[in-house]
């Protein structure tokens, strides 16, 4: 049973995922191409016994990519329209390896065998910190002992002391090459919960994982291999 006090995930989420037309073009505008992940997981041991998981899955571009090298995968989102999407090309595509579900990173309870990759793009960020650790002891909870949690997200590197400037710098840069919005650039530090790396490192960590490789790029975006130990330490 959720407790009332658990956050509502669909409000935090952003408005334009629940948009039928904004998730038809939302490849054009956050495009993705999966051939480095589906590398780096046969590099950590993928098998076509294994189960996968993808938190946030958006349009599925990640599980149809890595569906033929696992035995099952279970793609998550708490868009309806996002969650619809990909099960029209999963069908589509005759892909039968494909489980969708409706849920959140906090909603979402893992059924059957435990998974031994959980993936997760660009969607932590919209977690205020204290439900991040949540989010994270689910993830935990999926995982087989010795499991790998792959993130990709936009995480802070810059020095604190430097922040104004920092990202105005980054905002007149993104502004010339990216499909958002002014407006949607600045709700990003308004609206959602971009971390810094060593805060989020430290809840990884406090979670019950171990962090095998983390990447800092430009300040602004980061990416973690991290193993599930099951202790939190």
């Amino acid at each position: 049973m959720t407790a009332r006090w658990t956050l509502n995930e669909q409000q935090h989420a952003g408005e334009e995922h629940f948009e039928p037309e904004a998730v038809a073009h939302f490849d054009e505008k956050m495009p993705f191409d999966p051939t480095s992940e589906i590398e780096i997981f046969t590099e950590l041991g993928l098998s076509k016994e294994d189960t996968v998981v993808d938190l946030g899955t958006g349009t599925g571009v990640f599980p149809m990519a890595i569906a033929d090298h696992c035995d099952r995968v279970v793609a998550i989102d708490i868009s309806e329209p996002m969650i619809e999407m990909v099960e029209r090309r999963s069908n589509t595509s005759g892909i039968q390896n494909i489980e969708t579900v409706h849920a959140g990173f906090l909603s979402y309870t893992h059924q059957g065998e435990p998974a031994s990759f959980v993936f997760s793009k660009d969607a932590l960020h919209h977690l205020p910190d204290f439900w991040k650790i949540e989010a994270l002891k689910n993830i935990g909870e999926m995982l087989t002992t010795g499991g790998i949690f792959r993130l990709r997200d936009f995480v802070f590197s810059f020095d604190p002391h430097d922040s104004h400037e920092t990202i105005e710098q980054w905002l007149d840069e993104k502004k010339d090459v990216t499909e958002f919005s002014d407006e949607e650039l600045y709700v990003h530090f308004r609206e959602e919960y971009s971390t810094y790396g060593f805060l989020l490192e430290t809840m990884v960590e406090q979670a019950g994982f171990e962090i095998l490789e983390s990447t800092y790029n430009q300040g602004f975006y980061a990416e973690y291999i991290c193993q599930w130990n099951g202790d939190a330490t």
